[in-house]
């Protein structure tokens, strides 16, 4: 009888990652990040002394801070 392997175990992702998390995920450094926060251009949830961000923050600061490419003809 031929063994079955084990089902792929699947790595559960945080939602909300740190600032160090997400400045090695988004390419922004991490101070770029907390000066965003503090002046309000990036959401965040606050946890006790840290704060949390989510990629969906970052998508949306760059959806609304984007320079359109010029193309010439």
């Amino acid at each position: 009888m031929k063994k079955s392997s084990p089902p792929p175990v699947h790595q559960a992702l945080p939602l909300l990652k740190t600032v160090e998390q997400m400045s090695k995920i988004s390419g922004l450094g991490e101070h770029k990040l907390r000066e965003l926060m503090d002046s309000g251009q990036i959401e965040y949830v606050q946890n006790g002394n840290r704060r949390l961000l989510c990629e969906a923050a970052i998508w949306d600061w760059y959806a609304r801070n984007r320079v359109a490419a010029c193309v010439e003809a």
